[in-house]
């Protein structure tokens, strides 16, 4: 079975299903009453316009050069699915990278629902047309017709209830599989009252696959170097730190991190585990909650009982900032790991860093773990107390808490050792 992703679920890595839609701009093809209105697609070589001919109207140089910046900043990648899809008068470009424990996807922003809705059904990998068309090991793209007959077309469940009901229907797609592990998926997707993707764009899609493929590598080399420097940032401050998958795989980790065994260690599958049952279902259930997460920045912190020979822990699940934008990043969450030392409260510099909260709602919380009523905060920081309870909701938001107490038990005990 190819592509099969091992949780069955299917994340859309912008906005995280994808969980933050992208708001770069698509640009439909309009009927002609309002095509004069509308600017031309981000690829447009204004220079030739026979309409015969679709792909002579792409600078292919120009979309060329866009798909090597996209590789080191994803947020370019609506744009560079706009224009590939544009060589064969597609409505967008689905993109899929897929490993054997998740998979993550983003799409040209006008196919992004009909895309939800077939990727949220958790069969990609094992529907008929990725099975068909990713088991084809030509290095090129594929057509429908190079997979199924009309007649299949037709009675094939992913096109008749998901496809053709929101107007798509035809594609040319192709696999990529990476040294690295990844399976990767371009899918032109096109209209079904426009016909099956012909020969002449398919030749003009296979001219960008070897861009798209070194692309990719690159993507999924700065994603984990990205990983790496998260977890530097925290071994500068004397935190043992890991970055991880959704599965719970290491693919970053600091060597301070060996000091926290038997309670916390990362296995010979490379996938970090708690030694207590109890600390390991709050770890499993906090990566599905970062994985479900819908936009909000979302935490939890775990705790590990101590031993006459290790001190208490609690570690600290986060999710890497900029990561839900990322469809290559390996890494989804920043672990790391503080002894439980008793504090009056909390350095407000580093839970400001570690939660993202800004300087007036890290003194917010700060000021609630010393004991201070919202009134008591409100009068110091001299707004009203509609003001304060404002920032601490999100301050709740961004730490993944609910009530004032568990804000307070969150930030009151730990001691982050080493920071300054």
């Amino acid at each position: 079975m190819v592509l099969a992703a091992g949780s069955g679920r299917a994340r859309r890595k912008f906005h995280f299903v994808s969980r933050l839609p992208l708001r770069a701009p698509h640009i439909l093809r309009l009927r002609s009453a309002r095509r004069l209105q509308t600017p031309p697609p981000p690829f447009h070589n204004a220079a030739i316009e026979s309409p015969r001919v679709r792909t002579s109207r792409v600078d292919t140089a120009a979309l060329i050069d866009a798909i090597y910046e996209a590789s080191v900043a994803p947020d370019r990648w609506p744009r560079v699915l706009d224009g590939i899809a544009e060589l064969c008068d597609g409505e967008g470009t689905l993109l899929v990278v897929a490993t054997r424990e998740d998979l993550r996807w983003t799409s040209s922003p006008a196919i992004e629902k009909a895309m939800a809705a077939w990727l949220g059904l958790g069969e990609f990998g094992r529907d008929a047309r990725s099975a068909r068309l990713g088991g084809k090991r030509e290095a090129r793209f594929h057509t429908d017709l190079d997979a199924f007959t009309p007649e299949e077309l037709a009675r094939e469940p992913l096109y008749a209830e998901v496809l053709r009901p929101r107007g798509l229907g035809w594609c040319a797609s192709t696999t990529i599989r990476s040294p690295c592990g990844e399976t990767l998926v371009f899918s032109v997707e096109k209209a079904h009252r426009k016909g099956p993707v012909d020969r002449r764009a398919v030749a003009a899609l296979d001219g960008l696959r070897p861009h798209l493929a070194r692309a990719a590598l690159l993507s999924a080399r700065v994603g984990l170097e990205r990983a790496q420097a998260n977890v530097e940032a925290l071994d500068a401050i004397g935190l043992p730190a890991a970055a991880l998958t959704l599965g719970g795989r290491a693919v970053a980790t600091d060597a301070r991190l060996k000091t926290c065994a038997p309670g916390i260690k990362v296995g010979a599958d490379s996938r970090l585990r708690f030694a207590s049952n109890a600390a390991q279902s709050i770890f499993v259930d906090a990566l599905a909650a970062l994985d479900a997460a819908s936009g909000a920045m979302t935490g939890r912190s775990i705790p590990v009982a101590g031993s006459e020979d290790h001190p208490p822990l609690v570690a600290h699940l986060m999710p890497l900032r900029g990561v839900a934008r990322d469809v290559f990043a390996q890494a989804a969450a920043l672990l790391f790991v503080t002894p439980v030392t008793h504090q009056k409260a909390p350095q407000i510099d580093l839970i400001e860093a570690l939660f993202d909260l800004t300087p007036s709602e890290a003194q917010v919380a700060a000021r609630l773990v010393e004991g201070k009523s919202v009134a008591e905060i409100a009068r110091v920081q001299k707004v009203t107390q509609n003001a304060v309870r404002m920032q601490l909701k999100s301050v709740f938001a961004k730490t993944g808490v609910k009530r004032q107490a568990e804000l307070v038990s969150l930030l009151a005990f730990p001691s982050y050792a080493g920071a300054s």
